[in-house]
């Protein structure tokens, strides 16, 4: 943990002097840039990172031990090999966050059943196809009133955000109910929950579904016939060219036909088996990847804490200083921090400041948001506990001949400190708390494991259950904690 918070550290130290003198570098020809990336990549000296939803499959998700398995995650490390590719890395991300990584440059390649349109393809590149595709619809396998798209109105139908299906079933059916959720397996359960009628998803994913989980029947043929690709940044089109080679290559020697048929033949997905409404096993399998998950949440959280300690002590002091114009950028920080969401202020550092010529690592871009949020409502709590404070103190004080500064820090402070303990405490509860989100930009952390482990086993009540436990756990610990500070300060009321 010390190395990776010195890393984050520097890092963010690093950010703040680049965001002075940020700008956008003089942008080469894109050829030019294509060849030098593929030829850093075939060096060994670049690491191709591919972006990837692992809840999607059986393209990608990950077995019991954590490892990502599936057609594509198989299939990407097979071309790469062939392109002469030496360095394979996939990241995990939620699915309508590839293409904005994409453009941002925060990935190389974004695979992960990803329909080739004319939309995405204005901003991003495509490889060849590589497996075909279309939407269907899928009900529960009882369901006897929805026949076709016409039976859809009126009625809730599931979609995954970010894909085809949500501007799809817009277009086609107005007039149902659409329900977008994060990830695939979201999707099928809400209609085995009575949650939605129907799900609009690509075929290939709901026929796996089915032949893993049933309760589930595709209705009629399929909807459209997009095909699926593997997506590129405008900038690397001699990536592209490779990977296309490489494909070209491996269907000419029968190599993607045996992998094709490993993953989509028949039998290649055995039903899961049956068990009770809370399946313990489903933890003890995978707790191996829940474990990293606990542990990279608490690093964040720890690091963002102190974050926004210095944010908030900073802020403060800012606030209360008799300096206008300190003052007031105290107050606009406060101002600008609590009056947006936290996930827009997350994606902005995230996902914005790339364009701005500043990229930050998803750690550092996680811990720098929540620091920067949760500071702004330390920053409040410091000013409310020194203003709180008898002006008697620091007058007294003052009169005994000690200094302004003096004064605050043996008189002030101490008392202003022991009264900031119980906001504290609660401030730093809703930072454990609003730590799940950082999955958004990619950071492997409790949630985002949980949603992993979820998209394989199916479990969600028992998974989402005992990551509950395990936040329930850790905000209890920081309330113990504060308590406990509190009752030790007490001496200087």
């Amino acid at each position: 943990m010390g190395r990776r918070a010195a890393a984050v550290l520097a890092g963010l130290l690093s950010s703040f002097l680049l965001l002075a003198g940020a700008s956008p570098a003089a942008a080469a020809p894109q050829a030019d840039k294509g060849a030098q990336k593929l030829q850093q990549l075939r060096s060994g000296k670049a690491t191709l990172r591919v972006g990837t939803d692992a809840t999607f499959p059986p393209f990608e998700f990950t077995d019991a031990k954590g490892v990502r398995v599936g057609f594509d995650i198989e299939l990407v490390r097979a071309l790469a090999k062939r392109a002469g590719i030496k360095k394979v890395t996939f990241t995990q991300m939620p699915f309508g966050n590839i293409v904005p990584a994409l453009q941002a440059h925060q990935i190389d390649m974004g695979a992960s059943g990803i329909y080739i349109n004319k939309e995405r393809s204005k901003v991003i590149d495509f490889s060849d196809v590589y497996y075909p595709g279309g939407l269907a619809m899928f009900t529960a396998d009882k369901d006897n009133t929805i026949h076709s798209l016409d039976d859809l109105a009126g009625k809730r139908v599931a979609v995954q955000v970010g894909t085809k299906s949500v501007e799809w079933v817009k277009e086609n059916q107005p007039r149902a109910k659409v329900v977008t959720v994060q990830t695939n397996q979201q999707m099928f359960s809400s209609v085995k929950l009575g949650q939605a009628a129907a799900v609009v998803t690509g075929a290939p994913a709901g026929q796996y579904f089915i032949a893993q989980q049933g309760g589930l029947k595709q209705v009629g043929k399929r909807l459209t016939g997009e095909d699926y690709g593997y997506a590129f940044p405008k900038t690397d089109a001699a990536v592209t060219t490779a990977f296309n080679g490489a494909l070209k290559s491996m269907k000419s020697d029968g190599s993607y036909g045996k992998l094709t048929h490993k993953w989509f033949g028949s039998g290649s997905a055995a039903k899961a088996k049956k068990h009770a409404l809370i399946n313990p096993q489903t933890i003890i399998d995978s707790w191996g990847q829940i474990w990293h998950g606990l542990v990279v949440s608490i690093e964040v959280i720890l690091m963002s804490l102190c974050l926004s300690l210095l944010f908030g002590m900073t802020g403060g002091f800012a606030k209360l200083s008799r300096i206008a114009p300190v003052r007031w950028l105290g107050n606009a920080y406060v101002s600008v921090i609590r009056g947006t969401p936290f996930v827009v202020q997350l994606f902005l550092i995230y996902f914005g400041l790339p364009q701005l010529g500043l990229q930050l690592p998803p750690m550092v871009a996680g811990v720098l948001s929540l620091g920067l949020y949760s500071g702004s409502y330390v920053t409040e709590i410091f000013r409310g506990a020194v203003q709180s404070v008898d002006r008697g103190q620091i007058e007294a004080a003052r009169s005994c001949g000690m200094s302004h500064a003096s004064a605050m820090r043996h008189v002030v402070v101490p008392q202003a400190f022991l009264r900031m303990l119980p906001p504290l405490g609660n401030e730093f509860v809703s930072l454990t708390k609003n730590s799940t989100l950082v999955s958004f930009v990619t950071i492997s952390e409790l949630f985002l494991v949980g949603q992993v482990v979820i998209s394989r086993t199916f479990d969600a009540l028992t998974v989402y259950l005992f990551i509950g436990l395990l936040y329930y756990i850790l905000t209890n610990i920081i309330g113990f904690a504060t308590h406990a500070i509190e009752k030790k300060m007490a001496v200087y009321v």
